[in-house]
């Protein structure tokens, strides 16, 4: 129904010419009014037309139904009389606007109360115009989204229970454990996996709560860890001990960052947690290992000192003069500001008078991968006092590397040669195939790659057997004097292959080894090198 000079009019083709060209208006249309309201009436969407005096011309089934209303409250009112003050305040200026300027408003959200509930509206307002464009009405167009918005919230509250699912299995998976304190109320979260390494059931609720799980000895350290971020910057890493209530002591390092309001005040901490354990075991007991392989070593023959370094361990001070062989070993770091990185080389006499050797690659090319070297090469020595089987003392050196998260992924060939008789036994763990250097012709030794040292806990390597003739060369290298630029890997094992077996080389390895560097190399090396070359010599 229409509102027309203060009458209700019906819809007929023959109502008054203003409300035809009012719902025509609306329409955007030629139609008649009973076809153009017929189609307001059907709609989805509110719609309502207000003239200046702010009453409703029009009121289509929708709009009244936003509104919890019938159409016959509307027509012929004012705006004032149907919609709640709150809403018509914001919204009379804005049709007034319209009316006045020909203003369009879009996509204008509301919140409009209706009992217990909430609803949320979506507004739209423009001008209605006659045939002359001009302005006789305003036309506003509602959208109920409040089931949308139900719907996103619910979304949002899956979703939020998924993350939370997802991260947990992170945490779990990593070790890491996250907290929250809010300093307006005192009150404590820890994260499902947090509590779990700390074997409680459920979170503490204050700080005095977490303090009490904190080993006596590290208290002190912990609380001030809590009660000394005063300012905006995240505290450095701390590291103490939590005593469980099944009897366990867990190592955590935690690192935390102040929250501030909007004022700037700080509200609330955040932290995370890493359990340590693991790696404060594997240390204790890598540190054993170290200690048992020194006290065996200083009982050799020939005894000499070992550099026990497990912070920047790099390099043997010298190779062993051993009778039955000929070695030789050069390092060339690669061309960085560093200078050190993390190939190794090491060859040391046994208990048993045969002769260990070693050459690895750590990952990475930086300080903390030689540190990551120093404690390989300690670790490898101390495994091969112990039990000297290459197969053996890689698996060892595998399950250190991969239960100690300080130390990276690291390829090593290990062997154990008699110069007695030229055998070698050996095994590799993703270390580049060595060459075997006989008659003139240097081919590189065919076996099986065991995984690289850190990649699996279970990973298994195989002992491998060859035998060296007298005047046959062992060439044992890293990836940077093969791997180029320019060239792929295999180019790179030809080239060496070739260097090695050149007329005119050296006779000495001492002096044959850093020829060939300097022939294989790259000019501008981007990884360190690294070659040990072992001649069979028999009586020598």
């Amino acid at each position: 129904m229409w509102f027309v000079d203060g009458k209700a009019a019906e819809f007929l083709d023959s109502a008054p010419a203003s409300t035809i060209d009012t719902a025509r208006g609306l329409a955007g249309s030629g139609g008649s009014l009973l076809e153009i309201t017929a189609v307001l009436e059907r709609a989805p969407v509110g719609f309502a037309v207000v003239d200046e005096q702010m009453r409703f011309l029009y009121a289509n089934p929708e709009f009244a139904s936003v509104l919890d209303s019938a159409t016959r409250d509307h027509v012929g009112r004012t705006m004032n009389e149907v919609v709640p003050p709150a809403h018509a305040a914001k919204v009379e200026p804005r049709v007034a606007e319209v009316l006045r300027t020909g203003a369009v408003h879009r996509d204008l959200e509301m919140r409009a109360d209706a009992g217990n509930t909430t609803k949320r509206l979506l507004l739209n307002l423009f001008p209605l115009c006659d045939h002359d464009n001009e302005i006789i009405a305003a036309v506003i167009a509602v959208q109920d989204l409040t089931k949308s918005h139900e719907v996103v919230e619910l979304e949002g509250l899956r979703l939020h229970a998924e993350w939370t699912d997802r991260l947990d299995r992170t945490q779990r998976a990593g070790g890491t454990g996250s907290w929250d304190l809010d300093l307006r109320n005192g009150r404590v979260v820890w994260s499902a996996n947090l509590c779990r390494i700390a074997g409680v059931t459920q979170s503490p609720s204050t700080l005095e709560e977490v303090l009490a799980l904190v080993h006596p000895d590290d208290l002190g350290l912990a609380r001030a860890s809590f009660t000394g971020l005063t300012g905006h910057a995240p505290a450095p890493d701390t590291e103490y001990r939590l005593c469980t209530p099944d009897g366990r002591v867990v190592v955590l390092s935690s690192i935390a960052e102040p929250v501030a309001d909007t004022t700037g005040t700080v509200v609330a901490l955040r932290g995370m947690c890493v359990d340590r354990t693991a790696r404060r075991t594997a240390e204790a007991d890598a540190r054993a290992a170290l200690v048992r392989a020194d006290e065996m070593t200083a009982q050799l023959k020939d005894e000499r000192k070992i550099v026990l370094q497990l912070q920047r361990v790099l390099l043997p001070p010298s190779i062993p003069h051993v009778e039955g062989a000929e070695l030789a070993a050069a390092y060339q770091p690669a061309n960085s500001s560093t200078g050190v990185g993390g190939d190794f080389y090491d060859a040391f006499p046994l208990p048993d008078g045969r002769l260990a050797i070693a050459v690895g690659d750590v990952i990475g090319h930086d300080i903390e991968a030689a540190v990551t070297m120093g404690g390989v090469r300690s670790a490898l020595r101390a495994y091969a006092m112990q039990n000297p089987l290459p197969g053996h003392v890689l698996g060892e050196l595998n399950r250190l590397v991969c239960s100690c998260v300080d130390m990276t992924m690291t390829t090593v060939f290990y062997g154990v040669y008699t110069p007695s008789d030229g055998t070698l036994h050996y095994a590799n763990a993703g270390h580049p195939h060595p060459l075997m250097v006989r008659g003139g012709i240097a081919r590189p030794m065919a076996h099986r790659h065991g995984l690289i040292t850190g990649a699996a806990q279970s990973a298994d390597y195989v002992t491998f057997d060859t035998s060296l003739q007298p005047g046959d060369v062992l060439v044992v290298y890293t990836d940077g004097l093969v791997e180029h630029r320019e060239n792929d890997i295999d180019t790179g094992i030809q080239s060496l292959c070739d260097a090695v077996t050149a007329p005119h080389l050296p006779e000495r390895l001492d002096h044959l080894v850093p020829a060939v560097i300097n022939a294989v190399a790259p000019q501008e090396a981007r990884d360190d090198i690294c070659v040990l070359a072992l001649r069979h010599r028999p009586g020598r």
